[in-house]
């Protein structure tokens, strides 16, 4: 019987110790959650404003722009996978992988952002392009505009015809949509309104388009990598209120245990004083 309590002892000791690092990793990332989700609210206003001129100004452009048009010359696409660099963030991870692996052909490379994605793509089985490991979060401000600047030559220079960012879209702190964007080429419709006048384009539309694209995929990406950090801090927050009610509950379910061991332990003692006592 002593064993049977020792051993609920240091079961209900286990538990308790995983209870204080989920209650501590929920904390944590309730606050990143929060500052994060703060941040993508406050830039999606920018952002939009950035898609609505750069929509207005493509419109009223004569010519096609170089941003607009893929290369013709090889049939290959470049998907940019946004994983997380820790774990414990539930089946966050998992749903971008289902998508990339339905999405991606044999012949496209890949240039996944994140340790796991690494971890999961190291089969040989995908070309990755490994410039960018060292991406960790959306605070490498440096490493993301490396990226932006990166995708912008490899679609110029005519290495991929589309280049695709497959990123974990919010909902809300509990609905997380996977999806696949196509950050390139860039959408340019034609000016349908006849009654309108066009703009005065200042100082060309050349120089003006390629400043104004520029800043709207970078614009477009930074958005796309702070919404994936969202997510990433949500399922992460998710996840660990869920193990710290399982561990609550274990932790009920082995104090019952334990109580009623420790009471059969004195019914057993007394029974053995009682005989004893009989005895004599």
């Amino acid at each position: 019987m002593s064993q049977q309590i020792t051993k609920i002892k240091s079961r209900i000791k286990t538990v308790s110790g995983a209870l204080k690092v989920t209650s501590a990793m929920k904390l944590v990332s309730t606050v990143k959650l929060n500052r994060y989700k703060n941040k993508m609210l406050a830039n999606r206003e920018y952002s939009s404003r950035i898609n609505d001129i750069s929509d207005e100004v493509l419109k009223w452009v004569k010519t096609k722009s170089k941003f607009a048009v893929g290369s013709t010359d090889i049939n290959k696409k470049l998907y940019v996978i946004v994983s997380s660099t820790l774990g414990l963030c539930g089946a966050y991870n998992a749903n971008v992988f289902k998508l990339a692996d339905a999405t991606v052909a044999e012949n496209d490379d890949l240039l996944v952002l994140g340790k796991k994605g690494l971890t999961h793509y190291n089969n040989g089985n995908y070309q990755l392009i490994l410039d960018f490991s060292e991406y960790h979060s959306i605070k490498d401000e440096k490493v993301i505009k490396k990226l932006s600047e990166y995708l912008i030559n490899q679609f110029l220079n005519g290495s991929y015809n589309e280049i695709h960012l497959i990123y974990s879209s919010y909902r809300n702190s509990l609905a997380f949509i996977p999806k696949d964007a196509l950050i390139l080429p860039i959408k340019q419709e034609d000016n349908e309104d006849e009654l309108g006048f066009a703009p005065i384009l200042e100082p060309s539309e050349e120089i003006l388009v390629d400043t104004l694209v520029s800043l709207l995929l970078k614009t477009t990406i930074y958005s796309k990598l702070l919404e994936s950090e969202v997510c990433e801090q949500a399922a992460r927050c998710n996840a660990m209120e869920s193990a710290t009610d399982n561990a609550n509950e274990i932790l009920e379910t082995l104090q019952i245990e334990f109580n009623k061991a420790r009471q059969a332990a004195i019914t057993q003692e007394i029974t053995e004083i009682v005989g004893a006592a009989e005895a004599l």
